[in-house]
């Protein structure tokens, strides 16, 4: 486990509401008592604007990025590469305007009937234009894509690119979207939505030196986890506790002896155990055997590691199963994330996931 000092703690929910759209008004944020866990928030929307004109309506605004939005009228055909955003356009009764999506935007069920807008997982802006985009919808990781970028500019195509690095600033993100879709009052409900279950979750929790370790890809497969300036460091905040690559950011590779010597109170693992009827048997006899068949996954296989025997949360018995899109997915179902980490954070026991 990792020595810290503890940070001094501040209002949170005084901050997440801290600024204003017009025509994009915000409830006044319910306080909470001193001494809930916080976290910090850089991100204040600019001013946006709805006008009439003959053509419907126009949105002049700025994106997370700074970039200017100019739209002539409210888009009718979206296409959008970032699952937290799909999630919350979903969310906000935009989704009957997504009209294409990058692989890794699986949910709600319904995105999957949607076509993909890329190729073999990669973008492709030939392809993502036979949707007929008049707006993308992207993070910054795609927006770093200049060649897609410049191909969407020179066609027309407006872009929207969402920079969440903390749970304050998806706010900001919500709000953005529901601005220039048209969805403004249904964007703020989500945000009073979460604000509130944010404001019940921080009456339950309390601060701890402990600290949470996320394995988002298993040892076979090179181990990567999540640092800070991330929105999944930013919910294990939220509850009390440290992410123990905190003092790293974004998507890092680690290594064994560095989490064993570290020693993380708490590991959570986003591999999944195979069930136990889902056993593929033949009767060829003839046929090779899967390899893969008899190998351990997830926490099975982090607790059959000899060499992190010693290691807090393998000792103490704190190894769990999370599904990562609860916490690492800037979007609506961080309501259902802080819920399942308090269950295992605070029951020691392990969430159901849906």
């Amino acid at each position: 486990m990792t020595n810290r000092t503890k940070p001094a703690l501040a209002i949170l929910l005084a901050l997440m509401l801290a600024f204003a759209m017009t025509s994009c008004a915000l409830p006044s944020p319910v306080p909470v008592d001193d001494g809930a866990p916080t976290v910090a928030s850089d991100f204040t929307p600019s001013e946006t604007t709805t006008v009439q004109t003959e053509s419907g309506y126009a949105v002049d605004t700025t994106d997370m990025m700074g970039n200017a939005v100019r739209l002539s009228s409210f888009p009718e055909r979206i296409v959008v590469l970032d699952p937290a955003d799909c999630e919350i356009l979903f969310a906000i009764g935009a989704g009957p305007n997504v009209v294409g999506r990058s692989l890794t935007c699986d949910y709600p069920a319904e995105v999957n009937l949607l076509p993909y807008a890329t190729a073999n997982g990669k973008n492709d802006p030939d392809i993502l234009l036979l949707r007929e985009p008049q707006l993308v919808i992207m993070g910054v990781e795609d927006a770093a894509d200049t060649d897609l970028v410049d191909t969407l500019t020179a066609s027309g195509v407006a872009i929207v690119v969402t920079n969440v690095t903390d749970v304050n600033n998806m706010y900001g993100a919500i709000s953005l979207l529901g601005a220039v879709t048209n969805h403004v009052s249904e964007a703020n409900a989500l945000v009073s939505k979460i604000v509130t279950a944010v404001g019940a979750m921080q009456t339950k929790v309390s601060e701890h030196n402990d600290t949470v370790y996320l394995e988002l890809t298993p040892l076979k497969e090179g181990m990567t986890t999540l640092g800070g300036a991330t929105f999944y460091s930013s919910m294990i905040a939220l509850m009390g506790y440290h992410n123990e690559f905190e003092d790293q950011e974004g998507l890092i590779s680690v290594t064994q002896d560095q989490v064993v010597g570290r020693s993380p109170d708490v590991i959570l693992t986003a591999e999944k155990e195979p069930l136990p009827d889902a056993v593929t048997t033949t009767l060829d006899p003839a046929a090779t055997p899967d390899p893969e068949a008899d190998a351990l996954h997830g926490k099975a296989e982090i607790l059959a590691r000899s060499e992190w025997s010693t290691v807090d949360a393998i000792a103490n018995g704190r190894v769990f199963y999370f599904n990562p899109a609860l916490i690492t997915r800037a979007g609506p179902r961080m309501i259902e994330g802080l819920d399942a980490l308090y269950t295992l954070l605070y029951l020691n026991t392990q969430p159901e996931f849906k």
